[in-house]
């Protein structure tokens, strides 16, 4: 019977100890949880503010089929072939739009495509990266001159003034 009474001795020693950082009185504000949340989803952009600002820039762009082998912390592309207002384009160009729910899983996404780029001999992209936003732009240019490729200036930008 002693044992028994100092193992439930024991045993209540162990609980208050595990609970005491905690006294059932600390107040959860809710409210300041969800005004976080809500101004960060307000920070964010939308694919619609990219494409428009890429458009504001002289971009064409033209909705393509998303290449699933590209999926970014598992985020699929919008994928949009890009081109001149009224110039006939031989050699389709590409910008890959990334909508991530934060900058954070942006952050993540580009690691994935870091990781995965490795299993491939590849041209790689110009990656932009604002806020929720990483765009990757398929260019036709070596990696020496990807700088000069048609649409890096107007790219760029783009993302400046969705920087106001």
């Amino acid at each position: 019977m002693k044992k028994i009474l100092i193992t439930l001795i024991a045993i209540c020693l162990i609980l208050t100890g595990c609970f005491s950082g905690q006294t059932g009185n600390e107040q959860v504000n809710v409210n300041d949880k969800e005004k976080k949340l809500a101004t960060e989803n307000e920070n964010n952009l939308t694919l619609d503010k990219v494409t428009a600002a890429l458009k504001t820039e002289g971009i064409e762009m033209f909705k393509e089929e998303p290449n699933n082998n590209w999926v970014l912390n598992n985020v699929n592309a919008n994928r949009f072939s890009v081109s001149r207002p009224n110039v006939k384009e031989v050699y389709k160009e590409y910008i890959s739009v990334y909508i991530f729910s934060s900058e954070a899983a942006r952050k993540e996404g580009l690691n994935d495509f870091n990781h995965q780029k490795e299993k491939y001999d590849m041209q790689i992209p110009n990656i932009y990266e604002y806020k929720n936003v990483l765009i990757l732009y398929w260019h036709h240019e070596n990696a020496d001159n990807s700088k000069n490729a048609k649409f890096n200036k107007q790219i760029e930008m783009a993302i400046q003034k969705m920087y106001a």
